[in-house]
């Protein structure tokens, strides 16, 4: 399986005041080949905590190896933790099982409101549901905030014959067990809706898992998988640069970044499937703690420079109680799992 480099810090929230961390970086092997990446933003500030808390270095969790998109929220949403509570803030990188890893270390952490984890659909609706054997259930989490909406891009290798969605399933048709799609992990919402799409059309694509979206789309690039879905956030350098070729986005609505490339819905209405991020704890974390940090994850999605670096990598923010995230996953859960099951997709 192949593995993302680590290079923290860099990409579209560059400008966040991440120039200004100090950091520290372990490179462990853990898990089924998953690495473990740490960085400890330390720059001293003033504390300003609220009732005594946070009280102490806070940790945030990425289910994903450094560099895509849950990174970059993660490290540009420790930066504002650290200005705003004053405390050192770990990134802790820990990939693998289609999030569920990261997922799993949360559960077992204390729930004390300090250690937190940047969650996706693929965490709180679509892997539960994949995995035959999930490692945890949801609901030894619960939500702190939804940080926003997030759009795929769907890619293909800069010679692949097809310059749209109905071209390529053309394509897969007529030479049925010839191409490979990549995904940043089994179960992640990338696998998932490459799934649904060859479950509608009735075509057969063989999959390649990654320990993340980097090492895929470097692949996708030289020609050795030929396409996938995957974030804004890393791939507009390469649209704009000629590399691979966009033929669809998803969402109800075209991009703004890609304005001339069609929305899926405009290809197959019933598949209008929304990514999201969010921010969670282990369930137990006091509410008032809970109330805190959502105070100020949502004072950060208020702020006009966040919202634009946010805009700028595809994602668009949205604010939300932890009583809304959690009404939200309870909602959206039964109808991921349902997806799942009409897709035959499994991870055994």
């Amino acid at each position: 399986m192949a593995k993302a480099s680590s290079h923290a810090g860099r990409g579209p929230f560059a400008n966040l005041n991440v120039n200004r961390m100090d950091r520290r970086r372990v490179l462990l092997r853990a898990g089924v080949g998953a690495s473990v990446s740490v960085a400890i933003i330390t720059t001293p500030l003033p504390a300003r905590s609220q009732a005594g808390f946070p009280n102490g270095p806070l940790k945030i969790l990425v289910p994903f190896p450094p560099g895509a998109l849950t990174d970059n929220l993660g490290r540009a949403l420790a930066e504002r933790f650290r200005l705003a509570f004053g405390q050192p803030v770990i990134v802790e990188n820990r990939p693998g099982a289609g999030t569920m890893l990261a997922a799993a270390q949360l559960a077992k952490s204390p729930a004390d409101g300090h250690t937190m984890m940047i969650a996706t659909t693929t965490t709180l609706a679509i892997a539960p549901a994949l995995f035959a054997k999930p490692p945890i259930k949801i609901s030894e989490l619960t939500g702190v905030g939804m940080i926003g909406n997030v759009r795929l891009f769907l890619i293909v290798r800069p010679d692949f014959p097809a310059r749209d969605v109905k071209g390529l399933i053309a394509q897969l048709r007529s030479k049925p067990a010839t191409f490979n799609y990549a995904s940043p992990g089994n179960g992640t919402i990338h696998h998932l809706l490459m799934e649904m799409l060859k479950a509608r059309e009735q075509v057969f694509a063989t999959h390649l898992p990654y320990n993340g979206s980097v090492q895929a789309m470097t692949d996708v690039i030289s020609g050795r998988m030929d396409f996938m879905f995957i974030d804004a956030a890393i791939v507009m350098p390469q649209v704009r640069a000629d590399k691979v070729r966009v033929l669809a986005v998803t969402g109800s609505a075209r991009s703004s970044l890609a304005p001339q490339v069609p929305a899926m819905t405009e290809i197959y209405p019933e598949l209008d499937l929304q990514a999201w991020q969010s921010l969670v704890v282990p369930v137990g974390t006091p509410a008032e703690r809970i109330a805190v940090l959502n105070e100020e994850l949502n004072k950060s999605l208020a702020n006009a420079e966040f919202n634009a670096q946010l805009a700028a990598v595809g994602v668009e923010s949205e604010s939300m109680s932890s009583a809304q995230l959690n009404a939200l996953i309870k909602r959206e859960a039964p109808r991921w799992a349902e997806l799942v099951k009409r897709s035959g997709a499994r991870v055994d």
